[in-house]
């Protein structure tokens, strides 16, 4: 819309200086010059084609744009721009080990921390962030002792990172206030009691039960 837009206004213009130029060439002799031999031809020509000369630059500069300029991004770049956006804002959280990525007490990973620690160093490559240890303001001991571990981990799999890289810090992501727990689990009930209002059965069950 914006290009057809633009190109009508240049064919609007282009008639209307078109129009005024014969009408200044009628009633001009041939010969007659409004300006010095050596002038640009706009100087040469009469007032109302400056204007409307110079209120077209002015329309294409501020208002309706120029068309060579208006490259289209390449189909799926917005998409993209959000999707490289929803990863770094998941980044943090990829490269954080919690309290439960290890045994109780102890410095060693638990199962899910293991996994997590595997993807992590498959991510490593690819980022230049830090590695965080959610603290223990009480225990900060453990704390470094777990840091000290996956420092030694990380050197033992072939892929050793600077000491300052792995951190000790708060969580991310601290999670909902406790004193949202009774509301969220009133609406885990509420939602369980009407689920066999309002939601159908499935195919096995309504077949042991004859409904059709």
């Amino acid at each position: 819309m914006i290009v057809r837009a633009s190109q009508a206004a240049r064919w609007c213009g282009a008639v209307v200086v078109v129009g005024i130029l014969a009408q200044e060439t009628a009633a001009q002799p041939p010969d007659a010059a409004t300006g010095p031999p050596g002038a640009p031809v706009c100087q040469r020509r009469g007032r109302l084609h400056r204007m409307f000369h110079h209120t077209a630059h002015a329309l294409d500069d501020t208002f309706i744009g120029y068309p060579d300029t208006f490259i289209e991004p390449p189909l799926g770049a917005y998409i993209r721009r959000q999707f490289a956006v929803e990863v770094s804002k998941a980044d943090p959280h990829r490269f954080t080990l919690y309290h439960s990525d290890f045994l109780p007490g102890t410095d060693r990973f638990s199962p899910n921390g293991a996994s997590r620690f595997n993807l992590m160093f498959a991510r490593l490559p690819t980022s230049t962030g830090p590695i965080l240890i959610e603290w223990q303001p009480d225990r900060p001991a453990l704390a470094e002792a777990r840091r000290k571990a996956v420092l030694a981990t990380l050197e033992r799999a072939g892929h050793p990172v600077p000491d300052d890289r792995v951190v000790i810090g708060p969580s991310p992501y601290p999670g909902a206030m406790g004193i949202e727990a009774a509301g969220h689990y009133g609406n885990v009930i509420a939602r369980s009691q009407a689920a066999g209002v309002t939601l159908p059965l499935t195919p096995a069950v309504s077949a042991n039960q004859g409904v059709r």
